[in-house]
């Protein structure tokens, strides 16, 4: 497997003092971050709980699938260095933030999709201070291959987004490489990416399933709202329809 090339933590043998070889388990780190500072009072107008939700619900489901040790930040401390500086080693990548598909610095019509760092305690989001660029990430991950990265963001599952080339992952439904992209196609409530999320771990995790029956469930339990008419709840997906998610 690609990934093989960039493993940078396998199973190491270790001598123990009596002599015998013990082996350690295979790490396939997890990073989950979460911006909460700019979804507060001060920022949207309401005291918002559900990113706070959602990064305890990814923690805990990447785990169950088993994805550690986890890592990543929930607040000031997901910060654009912290994201760059840590992914490489990843296997799943998990982000709750804005996003959206900008214009590349070349300009139009160029798109260099994006998510927004937390801005700090305090403070609210300021697109030209807080994007993390999907060619920043590109330029970070050195074409690593990725088993699972969700972006629980607006507009990252969209058909302009660039950010699953970051992750190597093609925006095809037909890939063979373990690999599974899920985002949202639209402006979204994060009510509605809790609900949607909920139920995908809690099917994913229950048994022999894939990623898009897992995708196929949470899509057609309904109940999501829209913000208007322009924007319908749609999750979006990529990668390979035959994968568990799991990592390998």
């Amino acid at each position: 497997m690609k990934r093989a090339k960039v493993l940078l933590v396998s199973a190491l043998l270790a001598v123990s003092s009596l002599g015998a070889m013990t082996t350690t388990a295979t790490a396939y780190n997890a990073d989950v971050w979460t911006n909460s500072d700019s979804f507060t009072t001060k920022c949207i107008g309401v005291s918002d709980t559900y990113p706070s939700q959602l990064n305890s619900l990814a923690r805990t489901q990447l785990a169950a699938l088993g994805y550690g040790p986890l890592g990543g930040a929930i607040g000031a401390s997901f910060t654009r260095s912290a994201f760059l500086n840590k992914v490489l080693a990843d296997w799943a990548v998990y982000v709750h933030s804005h996003g959206d598909n900008y214009y590349a610095a070349s300009g139009r019509p160029a798109i260099d999709s994006a998510f927004l760092q937390d801005p700090g305690s305090g403070a609210c989001s300021n697109n030209s201070r807080d994007m993390v660029r999907s060619s920043a990430i590109k330029a970070a991950t050195a074409g690593t291959p990725y088993n699972l990265v969700v972006m629980s963001t607006c507009y990252l599952g969209s058909s302009s987004s660039t950010m699953p080339a970051a992750f190597d992952i093609a925006k095809v439904k037909t890939s063979t490489d373990r690999e599974f992209y899920l985002g949202y196609v639209y402006s979204s409530y994060d009510s509605d990416m809790l609900r949607f999320e909920r139920a995908f771990w809690s099917y994913l995790s229950g048994g022999s399933r894939t990623a898009l029956q897992a995708f196929t469930y949470a899509s057609g339990i309904g109940g999501y709202s829209a913000p208007d008419a322009a924007d319908p709840f749609r999750a979006n997906w990529w990668g390979n329809p035959d994968f568990n998610g799991r990592p390998q």
